[in-house]
């Protein structure tokens, strides 16, 4: 039986290919072939990035001499990220041999499976992909397709008319549907499509043991803070060095970026993907807004803070509230007191074993489903 994907892996960042990865391999460890779609939309792209960074503020757009400027320091990370993440990819995971750019590239040439599954990450996020982007809801399937989805995030608190008007015929011809959050559940609820779930995200489903093969030992030594700073929050910046000097650590700090080695701390600039797992797990403190930071300091039992990002924050609420430890997020600046306060993982291993029991229960679902149909 084959199963073929669709999500976010060209998108070049730490969770959207280790969800990816543990996507394939789950369902591998169930006895199924899979295949991850190569959707490769020119947004994608180091030139498509490079025309939309215009978009990330007034200033760059209003001033082309700034622009360039930006594009030319920003280039080189650039370089760097397509090579960190498409080797990962090359290494790890099963594409399609081709390559699509377009829905009707799709359309012409349909990936052959017996099933077909939007993955996890933000798929079904408007704003992250520039409108709704037809593909991430199996749009050049015929409706006889088996269709479903694991874990899919909208990652807002809800849907404009307009795009339940795009979207709720496309996800009718889901056979089943589960998002990753829980607002998720009552954002599809309310748009008309009934029994949605909420799934934990597939790098949830793997315990410690298994990551740990792919995280490097590089960091086991040292002592610090490490920080991923997505949405440049300076108060996760000044919370890292607080706690810092507090426990006389260092502070390391992961980013795309290499401008942010102005940044308090050292930069390690755009590390491969076995480097930032071992900068999570070997950390005595972990001080983010990322959704996957999170997950991995879950994973490997690392004290963290999550401050939350002004847009976007729900899928961290969700993780937190649905382990417990609500206390390790807020939207001001923490109380330092925090970082004296050991966090105790014990409900948490319970919960997320819980969790994957019902992951469990839906894709032997699924895969009794497609067998009969077969």
């Amino acid at each position: 039986m084959k199963i073929d994907i669709i999500t976010l892996h060209r998108v070049r960042n730490y969770g959207s290919s280790l969800q990816t990865l543990a996507t394939q391999n789950y369902l591998r460890k169930k006895g199924c072939k899979t295949e991850i779609i190569d959707y490769y939309p020119e947004r994608y792209t180091s030139l498509g990035l490079l025309k939309r960074l215009k978009n990330k503020s007034e200033r760059l757009a209003n001033n082309p001499i700034l622009l360039f400027g930006a594009r030319c320091v920003i280039s080189v990370s650039y370089v760097k990220k397509k090579l960190v993440f498409d080797s990962f990819l090359r290494k790890y995971i099963k594409m399609t041999s081709k390559t699509y750019r377009t829905e009707n590239e799709l359309l012409r040439n349909v990936p052959k499976a017996d099933a077909y599954c939007t993955g996890s990450d933000q798929v079904w996020n408007s704003y992250w992909n520039e409108g709704v982007d037809r593909p991430l809801y199996l749009s050049f399937l015929p409706e006889s397709a088996y269709k479903f989805s694991y874990a899919a995030s909208i990652g807002t608190s809800k849907l404009s008319d307009k795009e339940k008007s795009q979207v709720v015929p496309l996800l009718k011809e889901y056979r089943h549907i589960t998002v990753r959050e829980n607002n998720g559940v009552e954002i599809l609820n309310d748009a008309g499509i009934p029994n949605t779930l909420q799934m934990l995200d597939p790098t949830l489903l793997f315990k410690a043991d298994e990551w740990n093969k792919y995280t490097s030992d590089k960091y086991k030594k040292k002592k610090y803070v490490v920080t991923y700073n997505l949405h440049h929050d300076k108060k996760i910046d000044d919370y890292a060095a607080k706690i810092a000097a507090k426990k006389n650590l260092k502070v390391l700090n992961i980013s795309y970026n290499i401008h942010d080695i102005i940044r308090k701390g050292k930069l390690e600039w755009c590390p491969t993907v076995s480097e930032y797992l071992g900068l999570i797990r070997d950390a005595q403190y972990v001080v983010t807004d990322s959704f996957h930071a999170t997950v991995f300091s879950l994973l490997f039992h690392t004290n963290f803070m999550v401050i939350y990002p002004e847009k976007a924050s729900s899928r961290l609420r969700s993780i937190l509230e649905l382990t417990g430890l609500n206390e390790r997020g807020c939207s001001e600046m923490p109380d330092s007191g925090l970082a004296d306060k050991n966090i105790d993982f014990t409900q948490t291993d319970t919960v997320l074993e819980q969790e994957r029991k019902k992951t469990d229960k839906y894709i032997n679902m699924i895969i009794s489903e497609i067998k009969n149909k077969k």
